[in-house]
């Protein structure tokens, strides 16, 4: 089998390390593990094909392994009939909100059981400079999934082709009818639009009051107050003013580079209260962020990603918000209307250190399975990845004991989730990384030698650099690798970057993470957006450990998805705690469905704690693993009590490929 990849100097792995090594032969093998036996090894051998070159180190190769299938992701963009490109520019502008990319959405918008996509598009830079291409489409797009698994574009006949400058979206059902709808975040006014059930969607925006107009980052749908009707945050990165983004920032020698957030005003985050219908059935939002105590004094901050859980485990919905550059905020609900900001307090807002880091994206799940929520949080270039685990409300930075901080400490991270990938019933990493300061210009940057001052858009232009001809060189300069861990279920994650085929191979300038069972086979499949380039599709063919479950978790008193609804599966004294959230990420709303990977064919029960109501557990009877299922409130039996903590699983990794160099 032949692998082609690339890989560069600034990736932190001992594929990299050996490519980086090799540099000066002809080639370079080492030797990779996918267990303890002898069996199972196999051996790499790298050829340098190219002699390109990149701001990080060397380009192409040719990675040929001999011995088991390596592939864990395999990339079916252009067989799926997706051709979404995110359109943009240009680039030597350095418009901020151009770095920061945009999103997408997996859901079933029409009901028949598939999940279809939806990408936000950005389009024209505010200072532009000469014609931006006519045959660059800047609306967002609708992907309906046919029967035959491919995609066609149904975006002009859903209405869905938002044409503001996007970021990020959410799908709820924001109006109890029994489809998704969707809010789509902007640089600009921000839009809601309504499912009709019947494949068209209506811009609702100003009849529902949706006032959200500010600089748009995530939304997500939350029933803060459980009254049955989803509500709706907002995070804002910034002030919305162009007239802020009309200079670059020298990186010295006159070399231009995307400023700083701490050049820019901070904003507060909103949060919308949804009111029910009005008098012509239009569901209304109303600004609730002062009363709710989110105000200006208290959450100002350039707010990334949110995502909603109850993190105290006392039955009411939170909020986690990642900022850039400030400290991340744990809104805790205080059950009458308003949130008090415990981060500080519980740990969850500054890291083992006590610094704030740049936050981008945040993936919420049980990853060490004692039946509450933890936390990860992405990072720029010389800060890592921030693992936070939750004991009883206060969180800790495992980060260094976990392994996860010196792989992850040469990217910068974007969208990252926590799913088992495997089946082995504990919660992976995938991570997408993209740059945000070239390599070069980071190395050319120290205290030394700090950024001096800003470069005007006109002197950019006079230079030749604000040209929107060509941005591929542009945003080649960006470009990262994505990374895989892999949870042992002993306390600490393994990378695999080198084994993750497609997903991991190719870098780009990453920046937002989907993920869903695309093709209904029980395993998650993951997407990706690029600052440039085509959004890609990879279907997850990683070797499975165990089994699954694939759960639809429905109230029908509210004709649709349990948001914020809690899950356990039974399985013998084995517990795997999981959460009906399709937040998270970064600018992404995943797959509403849960899914579980167990270690046997069958499970004993599955406990249900409703998001709104009596704080009781519902039980389902268990069953068969290996197959998709609907849990319908009052289907189950009742009891007024939470279920027993989980045991820590006894599971052995030793299916999956064993660390880089290992024997």
């Amino acid at each position: 089998m032949t692998i082609r990849a690339h890989a560069v100097s600034c990736l932190d792995s001992a594929l990299a390390t050996t490519v980086v090594v090799g540099l000066a032969v002809a080639s370079a093998t080492i030797t990779a593990g996918c267990g303890p036996g002898t069996e199972d090894n196999f051996q790499i051998r790298l050829i340098q094909s190219t002699g390109v070159t990149t701001e990080c180190g060397p380009g192409e190769w040719t990675i040929e392994t001999e011995g088991p299938e390596a592939e864990m992701f395999v990339d079916i963009t252009s067989e799926s009939g997706l051709d979404f490109q995110r359109a943009v520019g240009p680039p030597g502008t350095y418009f901020l909100p151009e770095i920061n990319g945009s999103g997408g959405a997996m859901f079933d918008y029409d009901g028949d059981g598939d999940l279809d996509i939806y990408l936000v598009n950005s389009g024209r830079s505010p200072h532009a400079v000469g014609d931006f291409p006519a045959n660059l489409n800047t609306a967002n797009r609708l992907y309906r999934q046919q029967a035959d698994g491919t995609f066609s574009d149904v975006t002009a006949s859903a209405g869905l082709g938002d044409t503001g400058y996007g970021i990020g979206c959410a799908a709820g059902d924001v109006d109890n009818d029994g489809d998704l709808d969707i809010v789509v975040t902007n640089y600009g006014p921000d839009r809601l639009f309504l499912n009709d059930g019947q494949g068209h969607f209506l811009d609702v925006t100003q009849a529902a009051g949706l006032t959200s107009s500010g600089w748009g980052c995530s939304a997500a749908f939350s029933d803060y107050d459980r009254d049955g009707r989803l509500d709706l945050f907002i995070t804002q990165y910034g002030a919305p003013d162009p007239s802020t983004h009309d200079h670059a920032c020298n990186y010295g020698n006159g070399q231009p580079g995307y400023c700083s957030p701490a050049y820019y005003a901070p904003s507060t985050d909103r949060l919308f209260h949804n009111d029910g219908p009005g008098p012509d059935g239009v569901v209304r939002f109303r600004d609730v962020t002062t009363a709710a105590e989110l105000h200006w004094h208290n959450g100002k901050g350039t707010g990334f990603c949110v995502v909603p859980a109850d993190f105290n485990q006392d039955g009411w919905p939170d909020f986690y918000v990642a900022n850039d550059m400030y400290p991340n905020r744990l809104w805790i609900n205080q059950k009458d209307g308003t949130f008090r900001d415990a981060g500080p307090e519980t740990g969850a807002a500054f890291n083992r250190h006590g610094l704030h880091e740049a936050s981008m994206g945040v993936a919420v799940g049980d990853v060490d399975s004692d039946g509450d929520p933890d936390l990860l949080a992405t990072h720029i270039t010389d800060e890592t990845n921030t693992l936070y685990i939750n004991d009883a409300g206060q969180f800790h930075d495992v980060t260094h004991k976990w392994d996860l901080a010196d792989p992850s400490r040469r990217h910068t991270g974007w969208g990252v989730a926590l799913i088992d990938l495997d089946h082995d019933g504990f919660l992976d990493i995938p991570l997408v990384n993209g740059l945000v300061v070239p390599c070069k210009l980071r190395h050319d940057i120290n205290e030394a030698n700090p950024p001096t001052g800003v470069i005007t858009i006109d002197q950019l232009t006079r230079t030749g650099k604000a040209s929107i001809a060509s941005p591929t060189p542009h945003w080649a300069k960006y470009h990262d690798r994505n990374q895989l861990y892999f949870n042992t279920g002993e306390g600490r994650f393994v990378e695999r970057t080198e084994l993750g085929g497609d997903f991991s191979r190719t870098t780009a300038s990453g920046r937002s993470l989907i993920h869903g069972d695309i093709d209904n086979d029980g395993d998650v499949d993951l997407l990706v957006t690029d600052l440039n380039g085509h959004a890609r599709l990879f279907r997850n063919d990683t070797r499975k450990i165990g089994h699954w479950l694939l759960l639809r978790v429905i109230d029908p008193r509210h004709q649709r998805d349990a948001y914020g609804a809690e899950v356990v599966i039974v399985e013998g004294e084995q517990r795997y705690y999981r959460m009906v959230n399709p937040a998270g990420s970064y600018l992404a709303s995943h797959d509403p469905r849960v899914h579980v990977g167990l270690k046997t064919r069958h499970f004993d029960q599955i406990r249900v704690r409703w998001p709104d109501g009596p704080q009781h557990w519902e039980t389902f009877d268990g069953g068969e693993t290996d197959r998709r299922l609907s849990l319908t409130r009052g289907e189950g039996t009742t009891a007024n009590r939470r279920p027993p903590a989980s045991l820590q699983p006894t599971a052995q990794p030793d299916a999956l490929p064993g660390p880089s160099g290992a024997n």
